[in-house]
């Protein structure tokens, strides 16, 4: 480089500032390649390196040229190791990477070679297109390894996101080439499978054959397969045909459902535990029906079957509700049998009347009321508890969904309940609730009347010729 130390000093830093620039760009670019998969070979990396490195050296060299034209030496071959070294290493690297026409290899080898001290005769041009030899492939290679950069920064952002997801992920081509895979999926597939396995195909048809499995058991649910663990967890995983990218393929799911079979196991004990209190309800009643012969129990015994068919109507009302889950709010509407017994002496029989139309109308059942409650307490209880027995035998037996109850003003028809049921088409056979009506209606001195066609009206008289020995039904 003779031939630059004729050059003012200027000159000479206006090329260092140019080498310096190109450094710092050639810097950038390798920042953006390193995580790219490309730059994993040696030879890419070597390549760019040696770009860093004959940018450096030139700037070196020049700034040597600097110094000593300050301090008025000619020429330094000292400087010429550098050269030879820094060419040859760029144009041995440009030369074996040369097959990568997208790493641009030719404008380093250009660049390589024009720094060469066979074209010093032709300083400071020679130098001049080598720098812009440099630039121009910074110019091009820049901007289109930035985007593979942004995309493969998205890229990970993404695989990042999913993998700190708690459900399995398993995306794949049709054939069950793996797109998307999370390490949940991964840890699944080595618990259930005993191993990681890449096609997703493969994956989905091994899964039934893990069900015999030492420790793990599998139920089908549909096109779904739940796995049951020994140590009590739980795997839903599904298969769905999905597209994307104008192409087809699988997405598999793996989602961990322990709490919810911890949840439904524990329903299905409050479901045994319903039962047991059923049965022992029952039992209970038919102890109080074996007392049924004597006299002094017949009110205690009407009471409770009035009683007990509501909470029974209630209760079947409400396991029939799809919307009800929490089993533990229908228990005590069989357990407080005999409390409702003492309150229902205690309580005025308007208040009764209310909370029966309340229960019933909560339950779906559109109960009418016309008329009032009669001005005497205790031929107002005694409606009470036949409203209450009719109300339950409509919905019990007729299946009724709204229900009428009018209060006469005149001794007759002083109590009309009429419901939309299906009636009965045969012979009534009185049971335990028609003879608990029927006793409260004599003792009150009135006459009950059935009618059972279209549907279930019951009517009670109170004249005052009423005659007891007469059949009013």
């Amino acid at each position: 480089m003779v031939n630059l130390y004729a050059f003012p000093s200027w000159v000479i830093l206006l090329f260092i500032a140019a080498a310096s620039a190109l450094f710092f760009v050639n810097s950038v670019l390798y920042y953006f390649l390193m995580p790219q998969t490309e730059f994993r070979h040696l030879g890419r990396k070597c390549l760019e390196g040696s770009s860093l490195v004959l940018l450096l050296s030139v700037a070196g060299i020049l700034y040597e040229a600097f110094l000593d034209g300050l301090n008025g030496i000619v020429y330094a071959p000292a400087t010429d190791f550098w050269r030879y070294s820094t060419a040859l290493a760029g144009t041995v690297s440009a030369l074996y990477w040369i097959r990568d026409r997208q790493a641009r290899s030719l404008w380093i080898l250009a660049a390589s070679i024009l720094l060469w001290p066979a074209f010093d005769k032709a300083l400071p041009f020679s130098l001049i297109l080598a720098l812009a030899c440099l630039a121009w492939r910074l110019g091009r290679l820049l901007p289109q390894t930035y985007a593979q950069y942004q995309q493969q920064l998205t890229a990970r952002s993404i695989q990042t996101a999913v993998d700190c997801l708690d459900e399995g992920i398993l995306i794949s081509l049709e054939k069950g080439e793996p797109i998307l895979v999370n390490f949940t999926m991964y840890a699944v597939m080595e618990q259930l499978i005993g191993t990681v396995v890449r096609n997703a195909n493969i994956f989905w048809h091994l899964l039934p054959l893990c069900g015999s499995r030492p420790g793990l058991s599998m139920e089908r649910h549909g096109q779904d397969l739940l796995f049951y663990r020994a140590s009590g967890q739980a795997w839903l995983l599904q298969r769905r045909h999905i597209r994307f990218r104008q192409q087809s393929g699988w997405q598999i799911t793996a989602a961990n459902v322990t709490d919810l079979h911890r949840l439904n196991r524990e329903l299905a004990r409050k479901n045994e535990v319903l039962q047991e209190r059923n049965e022992a309800v029952k039992e209970a009643l038919q102890h109080v029906v074996g007392f049924q012969t004597r006299q002094t129990t017949e009110t205690l015994r009407y009471k409770i079957h009035d009683l007990l068919g509501q909470r029974i109507t209630i209760l079947q009302q409400l396991l029939n509700n799809p919307a009800v889950s929490d089993y533990a709010k229908i228990l005590p509407a069989v357990e407080d049998v005999l409390s409702d017994l003492r309150r229902d002496a205690e309580v005025h029989p308007q208040e009764r009347l209310d909370a029966l139309v309340t229960t019933y109308r909560s339950l779906g059942v559109a109960v009418t009321i016309r008329g009032s409650l009669p001005a005497d307490t205790r031929q107002a209880g005694e409606f009470v508890r036949i409203i209450r027995e009719a109300l339950t035998n409509a919905l019990l037996h007729g299946q009724a969904r709204s229900i009428s109850v009018t209060f006469g003003t005149a001794r007759k028809a002083a109590l009309v309940i009429a419901d939309d049921g299906m009636g009965c088409a045969g012979p009534i056979r009185p049971g335990t609730g028609l003879q608990a009506m029927e006793r409260r209606v004599q003792d009150l001195g009135g006459c009950l009347h059935l009618q059972t066609k279209p549907h279930f009206t019951i009517t009670i008289e109170m004249g005052e010729d009423y005659d007891p020995a007469h059949d009013c039904r």
